[in-house]
């Protein structure tokens, strides 16, 4: 079967794609990211009791797209490719005291991502893209050491099961397409629930009392995104910078203000800005072949209501650190 353009279907199969990535600025990639940062404490997680307002903290995104087809169309006036993503973040307290617990983690899955681009090659805009991925799951666990303190001192809201399912629209203006030259780009993107009723949470019984969560909120979350490469050098670097601005749900609940509350302030559901920024160099390998072929470093700065589990319902998060991408 061949398609009204260069690509036979054979030909491409479980190909590398060289657009639809995730931008650096997104704040749960598919693609390879660790981060040792200066973290805003909250009693939350602060399972030592220690009180301090900042900790050195590690997070890491461990994901990657499968290309599942990649072609040209059109006589490559168009592009369409299909693939498939899975990652998880690991939020780690390296640095505590007595131990080095898992502070939470979040796991995402996809079915297969479409994505169709059109070079037009017109002015400052050389491409758009648009993709839709029709199904996505997000799961999150709070870590062991968390869990097992919140059963002992038998607080009333021990664990909230943030799970939910929903599909996903960008559009993007100047795809990179893998090129060396100078390039701006911009996305859009607009996430929606596919039970609009359930909303993003729940409090199953064994976890806690149910009536401390207000879990139905406007079901849907949007952000903007834009990424900066400068011309590359002959050395194979260059300059990225990337940010980020989403509006997503801050969740209705807040496990304890202090560590020795006993009972869980309440807070209503509300919506909330974040902002996610990202400064560095990238060093493209001499003989680039796709995955795994880039590698990047820089400052990342994060603010906004946490993005990890089911800490999303505290409201002012910041984050500041060294970050090390591969892609």
């Amino acid at each position: 079967m061949v398609f009204a353009g260069n690509t036979a279907f054979g030909e491409g199969l479980f190909r590398y794609s060289p657009f639809g990535h995730s931008l650096y600025a997104d704040e749960h990639p598919n693609l390879v990211r660790m981060d040792v940062a200066y973290t805003q404490m909250h009693p939350i997680y602060d399972w030592e009791h220690s009180g301090k307002s900042y900790r050195t903290q590690t997070l890491g995104i461990f994901g990657f797209q499968l290309p599942l087809w990649y072609g040209q169309l059109a006589d490559s006036t168009m592009a369409l490719n299909v693939t498939a993503a899975m990652s998880a973040n690991i939020w780690m307290d390296l640095f505590g005291g007595k131990t080095s617990p898992i502070v939470d983690t979040d796991y995402r899955i996809a079915l297969p991502t479409v994505a169709f681009l059109h070079r037009i090659n017109r002015s400052f805009a050389r491409n758009y893209a648009v993709s839709w991925s029709p199904f996505k799951h997000e799961s999150t666990h709070i870590g062991d050491e968390l869990q097992i303190q919140k059963i002992s001192e038998n607080r009333a809201l021990r664990r909230v099961n943030v799970s939910y399912n929903y599909t996903e629209f960008t559009f993007t203006l100047n795809e990179a397409e893998n090129r060396y030259a100078e390039n701006h780009c911009f996305r859009v993107g607009l996430m929606l629930l596919w039970n609009w009723q359930k909303g993003w949470y729940k409090v199953d019984e064994e976890d806690g009392d149910r009536t401390l969560t207000r879990p139905r909120l406007s079901p849907w979350e949007a952000y903007l995104q834009y990424q900066y490469q400068s011309p590359t050098s002959r050395h194979g670097f260059q300059g990225i910078v990337s940010a980020e601005v989403r509006n997503r749900a801050l969740y209705g609940y807040n496990l304890y203000n202090k560590s020795t509350d006993t009972e869980p302030v309440m807070q209503k559901e509300a919506r909330v800005f974040t902002y996610n920024i990202f400064l560095g160099v990238r060093y493209n390998t001499p003989r680039y072949d796709g995955y795994f072929s880039r590698v990047a470093v820089g400052l990342r700065a994060y603010h906004g209501n946490c993005p990890y589990g089911q800490f999303r319902s505290i409201r002012s998060f910041s984050h500041i650190g060294v970050c090390l991408m591969v892609e």
